[in-house]
C-alpha cells in the first residue's frame, strides 16, 4: 500500500508542472509556469516563456530557470516546426527569466539583453548570486551557465526577422535596473517581461528597483497601445492588467508616504498595509508585499534627497 501511494505521488508531482507549448497568437507561442517561488518540486517552472516562428527561424523571448527546462521548451518549439533559432531576448537579469540561456545559445541564437545585465554578468555578484540561489534551492541551478549578452540595449532597437518588424526597447529602472521589452507593432503584441501583471502582485524589491520610475514606464508601455500583453508570469493580458500594477504601485507608495510622514515606523507601516489593503488577496502578496515596502520606504528617503 505505502509504495502505491509513494508511487501516485511520485507520478503527481512528475507530472503536475508538465510543460504545455500553446499558440497564443498566430505563430506565436507560449509556456506557462506556476505561480511560487522556485523549488525542486516545481522545478524551478514558475515564469513563462514565449516564442515567435518567423520565416527565417523563431525568436525567443526569455528562457525559463534551468537548461533542463529550456530544452524542454526547446524540443517543444521543433515539434512545431525545426527551424533555427536566430534570437534569444531576455527582458531581464532574474534567474527564471535568464539561467536556461545556455540551452539557445549552443543552438546557435543571438542573445539580446539590455546593458546592465552584461554589466551584472562581468561583475563577481552574478556568480556569487548564482551560488547562493544553488544553496538556497537545493541545487536546483546546478547545471546552469550565465551567458552574456552578444547585442546590448540601451535605448531601443529594432530588427527585422522575416516577415516581422520586432521593437525592443529599454524600460529602465523599474522592476529592475536591465528590463526591456519587445513589441511587435503590426501586431499590437508587446512582451513585457515582470512589469505588468493581472491579479498578482509585482515584486518590486529588487535593489535596482525604482517604484518612481515604473509608473512613468507603465505610462510609456500604454501609449504604445497594446492588444495583448505578454508576461513575465500571468496568462495573455490586455491593457487593464498595466492599470491594475500602476494602481498597486500607486497605492503603496502613496501608503508608505503617508504613514512614514506620520512619523510610523517601517514594521507599523507593513502592519497597517497588511491589515487595510484592497491588494491582500491576490496572488504572491505574502511573498512580495513586505519586500515592496520595505524597498519603497528607503526610496522615498532618496527621492527626497534627489529633490
Amino acid at each position: 500500500m505505502f509504495k502505491r501511494i509513494f508511487f501516485l505521488l511520485f507520478i503527481f508531482i512528475s507530472t503536475s508542472f508538465a510543460m504545455e507549448l500553446k499558440e497564443f497568437h498566430k505563430n506565436m507561442y507560449m509556456v506557462r509556469g506556476v505561480d511560487g517561488l522556485p523549488s525542486l518540486e516545481n522545478k524551478g517552472f514558475m515564469s513563462n516563456a514565449y516564442a515567435i516562428l518567423t520565416k527565417e527561424g523563431w525568436v525567443v523571448i526569455d528562457s525559463l530557470s534551468t537548461p533542463e527546462l529550456s530544452k524542454e521548451f526547446y524540443k517543444e518549439l521543433m515539434k512545431v516546426k525545426k527551424a533555427p533559432v536566430k534570437y534569444l531576448i531576455i527582458t531581464h537579469y532574474h534567474p527564471d527569466h535568464w539561467y536556461g540561456a545556455s540551452t539557445f545559445k549552443e543552438a546557435g541564437a543571438t542573445v539580446i539583453a539590455h546593458k546592465n545585465l552584461n554589466e551584472f554578468y562581468k561583475s563577481p555578484e552574478s556568480k556569487i548570486a548564482l551560488e547562493e540561489s544553488n544553496k538556497r534551492f537545493g541545487g536546483l541551478y546546478k547545471s546552469v551557465k550565465l551567458i552574456p549578452a552578444d547585442i546590448e540595449i540601451t535605448d531601443k532597437k529594432e530588427i527585422q526577422v522575416g516577415e516581422y518588424k520586432i521593437s525592443i526597447i529599454s524600460m529602465t529602472p523599474a522592476h529592475t535596473n536591465n528590463d526591456i521589452v519587445v513589441f511587435i507593432p503590426d501586431e499590437k503584441v508587446l512582451f513585457a517581461g515582470d512589469l505588468v501583471y493581472i491579479n498578482r502582485i509585482p515584486f518590486a524589491g529588487d535593489r535596482g528597483a525604482s517604484s518612481k520610475n515604473w509608473l512613468k514606464v507603465l505610462k510609456e508601455m500604454e501609449n504604445l497601445n497594446p492588444k495583448i500583453i505578454l508576461g513575465g508570469h500571468n496568462e495573455p493580458m490586455d491593457q487593464s492588467a498595466i492599470k491594475f500594477t500602476y494602481e498597486y504601485l500607486q497605492y503603496t507608495r502613496d501608503t508608505v508616504k503617508k504613514l512614514k510622514e506620520q512619523g510610523k515606523s517601517i514594521d507599523e507601516i507593513k502592519n497597517y498595509i497588511n491589515q487595510n489593503s484592497p491588494y491582500k488577496k491576490y496572488v504572491m502578496y505574502d511573498v512580495f508585499n513586505d519586500p515592496n515596502v520595505y524597498k519603497i520606504y528607503n526610496d522615498l528617503d532618496l527621492e527626497d534627497f534627489e529633490q
